[in-house]
């Protein structure tokens, strides 16, 4: 799959700046993750392409709702995912998979394998520096959503020595 096909489907469909960069970051951090905890090229595949569209729901959940609450991005996403996803001729499995991740990237308890949980932890590092998430929810954090050693170093690379 030619990820510069998917950015422009997805820059068409959203082309709003902080969306747009919200999920460069994401996607940067996630491969970062994937690249240190050594995923095989085809988890490092997943894990990319769900950061990439991981919020893709945004926009509909606010034309729809009037608002992006998680449910929302969680309910909306898959469906958009899925059509953005269809011309790549990629297996059914890989585009369930995305499609998943996407529909759960809020409900921590759903992670259930090492792209999911990469995901997660990307997604939580761009919000803290985007600010969306409160820095006294760090040690929450660290100790019940982070999993991976290179999420985790990166949490207190970025946020608690820098507070000290």
């Amino acid at each position: 799959m030619n990820f510069n096909n998917l950015l422009k489907s997805i820059f068409d469909y959203d082309p709003d700046g902080p969306n747009i960069h919200h999920l460069m970051a994401v996607h940067g951090y996630s491969r970062m993750i994937a690249q240190a905890e050594n995923v095989d090229e085809h988890t490092l595949f997943i894990t990319e392409a769900a950061a990439y569209l991981h919020d893709i729901g945004v926009k509909v959940s606010k034309e729809k709702y009037g608002n992006s609450q998680p449910q929302h991005q969680e309910a909306e996403g898959p469906i958009i995912a899925r059509e953005l996803l269809a011309c790549h001729n990629l297996p059914a499995e890989d585009v369930e998979r995305i499609c998943f991740i996407i529909g759960h990237h809020h409900t921590y308890k759903a992670i259930d394998g090492i792209d999911f949980q990469i995901l997660v932890e990307a997604d939580f590092i761009v919000n803290l520096m985007e600010g969306y998430c409160k820095r006294g929810s760090i040690p929450a954090m660290k100790e019940n959503i982070f999993k991976t050693e290179t999420g985790k170093y990166l949490l207190e690379q970025m946020f608690e020595k820098s507070a000290r």
